[in-house]
């Protein structure tokens, strides 16, 4: 009977919660009637930058396409004068991994919507040409010798042929069935085309006089995620591959006869072909290698910029250029070695705020904003804020004992910033397969940081893993097989992991997100629960006393007992993108994209409204208990709001 009246309670309890308030004005911040709106301190833009994917050379001029930004920017780089000499906006898309030059126009191939634009630099205009289909990311563009370009697109895998003048389209179909990724490609003087695919990696020559496609790669190489770019020349077709780094130089005319060279790094990014020379850049080292076909060796000549991703390299005067995705030129004498590294912002490309990766307060003194190879540093007693490269995408910042601890994407890495001496620091690497970090959080008791991660491209799943911050040693668990961990909490020696469906490059396996709970001591699994049904991922789960708070990716707050594996109480927010949860005085708070909400008696009551976050992943908070202030995104600008 007891459980029978303790089950009729938590019904009656649920139907009668109130969801929270409907999406306010983002312009205007809203309030509860009758209560006295909090006080906001707008500290500027989250994170300024002028990160570049796209990027092409037609003699002394260096073509780059911005990233994130809003609006996209392509700007034209003189290489004498290591200056941006002209810029123009696009009409659409968040930025443009594509970028090839042919007859003078210049062509960029974007995400957000796989819209192709062309760009005139006798009169710095651009104008879209076309769109492709429903894909949102034109992953490459390359010019046939008869001007047709050739573009591969995600997620439908797909080559699409376009015809410069007229922005008329072919769908050529998937370039490799069930691949949803076209990441590379090239055209060679015959007019064959060569794509490279993704999430499971597969090379493609394709003729376009009879639309045969055949499919090349070398065996040992279909087990990678990627071939992540290719190269050609009458002779040679250079593959540069992920997540194992290897080079693949393979006969044109038969390539049955290949060559595989290892580089040791995790991505062959970039690659051009000069002579007898074959040029290639590798993350997450940053290195430039040559490879020299004659004596088959390999070479490394440098690091221009250590621990970023190259968006193009090309030969130019008897020098290597090379473009960093985090807003870098460089050049290298691959006989000399001798180096140049200019940044762009200074030499004149238009810098903006960029979608906010992740957030943290660090002892009230220093706010961080993370963003694509860039974390954004608020020295709050200065009042002043300045980007300081980092080695990836901070997805999430953990501040401990006056470092900022960084979960870094793509690799799953652990690095530091040291405000103190203004340094960036590789300290670790998840490992395991590991690539997305989707959780942190410090167990200061056990001096580790919990990671909850999503596995490599091409791969369901993920892990949890303890870093120890002493040592920098790991300690990798699977606890849910075949999803990803994606929030944490701990009380105790227990640990509570949220996990998410989603796979990165392949569909996922999972049909609904889980609650786990382990031992901490141990990694064993203690138990495993369906707690929302229909739920695909948990943004947030955070543990207070003998509760479990949790938020969904869909926007549904509950209320736990872990000990009976009871939900007590569930909300629907009206925000349905996540959040991030903290407690305050007594009170579950939380924050969405566009509320700051408190959990009370009756439900979610907004504290502030409007909010409109400009976040890349699920909307972050920090909060500070020694000022009673919380830090988040309104819009673009980071803002610290007063409880």
């Amino acid at each position: 009977m007891l459980r029978a009246l303790a089950a009729g309670l938590v019904a009656v309890l649920a139907t009668a919660l109130v969801p929270a308030t409907a999406h306010a004005d983002p312009g205007r911040p809203a309030t509860p009637a009758g209560t006295a709106a909090p006080r906001v301190d707008d500290l500027g833009p989250g994170i300024v930058s002028a990160p570049v994917t796209g990027a092409a050379i037609d003699g002394d001029s260096l073509y780059l396409v911005t990233r994130g930004l809003q609006p996209a920017v392509v700007a034209r780089y003189d290489l004498a004068t290591r200056k941006v000499v002209e810029h123009a906006e696009l009409p659409t898309g968040t930025g443009g991994w594509a970028a090839a030059v042919d007859h003078g126009a210049v062509y960029a191939g974007m995400y957000g919507v796989a819209d192709i634009h062309r760009y005139d630099p006798a009169t710095n205009t651009a104008t879209r040409l076309t769109g492709l289909g429903t894909d949102t990311y034109v992953f490459d563009l390359a010019a046939a010798p008869d001007g047709t370009l050739y573009a591969g697109t995600y997620p439908s895998g797909k080559l699409y042929a376009v015809d410069p003048d007229t922005g008329a389209t072919r769908d050529l179909g998937q370039a490799s069935p069930g691949q949803r990724y076209v990441r590379s490609v090239a055209v060679a003087d015959d007019g064959t085309v060569y794509a490279g695919t993704g999430a499971a990696a597969r090379l493609i020559a394709y003729d376009p006089a009879t639309g045969q496609r055949t499919e090349i790669l070398p065996d040992e190489l279909r087990g990678e995620a990627f071939v992540y770019d290719v190269a050609v020349t009458d002779d040679l077709i250079a593959v540069g591959t992920e997540p194992s780094g290897k080079l693949a130089l393979l006969d044109r005319h038969d390539p049955s006869r290949y060559t595989i060279v290892d580089t040791g790094d995790r991505t062959v990014d970039a690659i051009t072909i000069d002579g007898d020379s074959v040029y290639l850049t590798a993350r997450t080292s940053g290195s430039v290698y040559r490879y020299r076909r004659s004596t088959a060796t390999l070479q490394r000549l440098g690091t221009p910029v250590p621990q970023d991703e190259t968006r193009g390299v090309f030969v130019s005067g008897g020098r290597l250029v090379g473009v960093a995705g985090s807003g870098e030129v460089w050049t290298l004498d691959p006989d000399s070695g001798a180096t140049t590294v200019t940044d762009l912002v200074a030499a004149g490309m238009p810098a903006a705020p960029e979608p906010a990766q992740s957030v943290a307060v660090q002892g009230g003194r220093y706010a961080y904003v993370g963003g694509n190879f860039g974390l954004q540093v608020h020295d709050l007693a200065a009042g002043t804020s300045r980007r300081v490269r980092a080695f990836g995408e901070p997805k999430r910042i953990v501040p401990v004992d006056g470092r900022a601890y960084l979960g870094v994407y793509p690799g799953g890495f652990v690095d530091t910033y040291d405000p103190a001496t203004d340094t960036m620091a590789r300290r670790g690497a998840i490992g395991g397969g590991q690539n997305r970090p989707r959780a942190m959080t410090w167990l200061p008791d056990r001096g580790q940081l919990a990671i909850g991660s999503r596995a490599e491209y091409g791969t369901v799943g993920g892990a949890f893993t303890l870093y120890d911050v002493a040592s920098d040693t790991t300690h990798r668990y699977d606890p849910v097989p075949g999803q990803a961990i994606s929030a944490i909490a701990a009380h105790g020696h227990v640990g509570y992991l949220g996990t998410e469906i989603a796979a990165d490059g392949v569909p996922p396996t999972a049909t609904e997100a889980q609650l786990a709970a382990v031992d901490l001591n141990t990694g064993r699994t203690l138990w495993r629960w369906t707690a929302v049904p229909d739920a695909t991922g948990w943004s947030d789960l955070l543990a207070h006393g003998n509760r479990l708070y949790g938020l969904t990716s869909g926007g549904r707050l509950v209320v736990i007992d872990p000990a009976s594996r009871t939900v007590l109480a569930s909300h629907q927010l009206a925000d349905t993108g996540g959040g991030q949860l903290f407690w305050r005085d007594g009170a579950l708070y939380g924050v969405t994209r566009d509320t700051l909400f408190r959990l009370t008696d009756t439900g979610p009551t907004t504290v502030l409204g409007g909010l409109g976050g400009g976040w890349f992943n699920e909307p972050q908070a920090s909060y500070d208990p020694a000022a009673d202030v919380v830090y988040t995104l309104r819009g673009t600008d980071l803002v610290r709001i007063h409880l």
